[in-house]
């Protein structure tokens, strides 16, 4: 019998190959000293594991499904351009961009949104770990937010396809905590979110840390004016994490655990912490 490579393998196949390859980098040519990674990484693949035990295997199976039911029901069919296949697939991967930058500019202005999105910005340092420290909350809502775009927009399978993977290895490769060559990051920058670019954004500085939202490509915080070139301490001294209660963590980690990461979105009143002890 024949083995072929299912469209879940290859998503599997290259997140594994993308993550050694950005774990070896960060690793070897760290841009930051590294913390331990105990307790940080036993919270964040924690969360990972759950995301996909909830919501991450059925993502496939979900938008794969409005991808291809979409072309018949779709209100809107200006990506479906059947006579130029090449041009509706570049048009469909910058929708989805599009779409996933503004998801994440609204997860940071809307109170509600950002009571589930902080969870990611609670990471004391950024690294390759930091790219699966999501809520899962945030993850379902994600996964019918894009399956809401898909099927308006009448997105093709392919792209779909071609989209989740270009965002998992690119959220894995702009939260590295590899060291670039600052000419290369200047210029890579040009076209796509670079670490540098994106460490910004996890910036304890909350002006700072409400810009630099896009994930793939640079585009659209230049254009709708939300790029951060530079961190205002310069990059040797950026602060990263929490934007408001960074200096509550680093007194005291040890209330950082993974219920608290579990129960932050729902621990909150007018969107502040409660910072007494008996309440966290």
């Amino acid at each position: 019998m024949q083995n072929t490579m299912t469209d879940y393998d290859l998503r599997v196949l290259i997140f594994l190959l993308c993550f050694t390859s950005f774990l070896s980098w960060q690793s070897i040519k760290p841009k930051v000293i590294p913390l331990k990674l105990a307790p940080r990484w036993g919270h964040n693949f924690s969360l990972f594991f759950i995301d996909t035990l909830l919501v991450r295997i059925a993502q496939p199976v979900i938008l794969s499904f409005i991808a291809i039911t979409a072309h018949d029901g779709a209100f809107l069919h200006i990506i479906a351009l059947d006579a130029f296949p090449f041009i509706s697939l570049v048009l469909a991967i910058l929708l989805l961009d599009l779409a996933i930058y503004w998801q994440h500019r609204v997860s940071h202005i809307s109170p509600f949104l950002w009571r589930i999105h902080q969870v990611h910005h609670t990471d004391p340092q950024i690294d390759i770990s930091t790219a699966v420290r999501f809520h899962p909350i945030e993850i379902f809502l994600s996964l019918l937010y894009k399956a809401v775009v898909i099927y308006v927009f009448s997105i093709p399978y392919e792209a779909v396809l071609i989209f989740d993977i270009l965002l998992n290895a690119s959220a894995m490769f702009n939260h590295s905590n590899g060291r670039l060559p600052r000419v290369m990051d200047t210029y890579l920058r040009l076209f796509l979110v670079t670490p540098d670019m994106h460490r910004i954004h996890h910036s304890q500085n909350p002006k700072e840390a409400n810009s630099n939202y896009g994930f793939f490509l640079s585009l659209w915080d230049r254009l709708f004016n939300s790029y951060t070139h530079d961190a205002k301490e310069g990059e040797q001294n950026l602060k990263t994490g929490h934007p408001q209660y960074a200096n509550f963590f680093e007194k005291k980690p040890e209330k950082l655990t993974l219920l608290f990461l579990i129960k932050m979105p729902f621990s909150f009143k007018n969107n502040k912490i409660e910072a007494k002890e008996h309440n966290l």
